[in-house]
């Protein structure tokens, strides 16, 4: 039964890398690009997590503010409050965005190799293989 949860835990990484590239892909194509601030950075709210998120504030081409926490956890000293970004929205629906840097590339693919690791340490013990 162990092997069933090591699997589904690799496939739901797999999953969240393939919608993460996914969706900022359809931003992108479509998207808008503005520069925005990182106007604070908030504590994840289970209290277990160590995790760091990014409350991003920006002005759409219709003048409207934006602010809101990125769906992203921040590596510590990665983003600074205040700091100035890049950030790329979607028009019809402005608080879909993200912070256009060189992470959204590699985030996707050490998400879906971790994901298929996972996945397949849970296939070899399905399989009983030793090495």
């Amino acid at each position: 039964m162990e092997e069933i949860a090591i699997m589904a835990m690799g496939i739901a990484v797999l999953y969240m890398a393939v919608k993460f590239r996914s969706n900022t892909k359809n931003i992108a194509k479509n998207g808008e690009q503005v520069e925005g601030v990182v106007f604070d950075i908030v504590q994840d709210t289970n209290p277990q997590s160590q995790a760091k998120f990014p409350v991003i504030r920006f002005v759409t081409s219709r003048k409207e503010w934006i602010t809101e926490q990125y769906n992203i956890s921040t590596l510590p000293g990665f983003l600074k409050k205040g700091q100035k970004i890049i950030i790329i929205y979607n028009p019809d629906n402005p608080k879909e965005f993200f912070v256009k840097s060189r992470t959204n590339s590699i985030v996707p693919v050490l998400l879906f190799l971790f994901g298929m690791i996972i996945l397949s340490m849970g296939v070899v013990k399905l399989l009983h293989v030793q090495f």
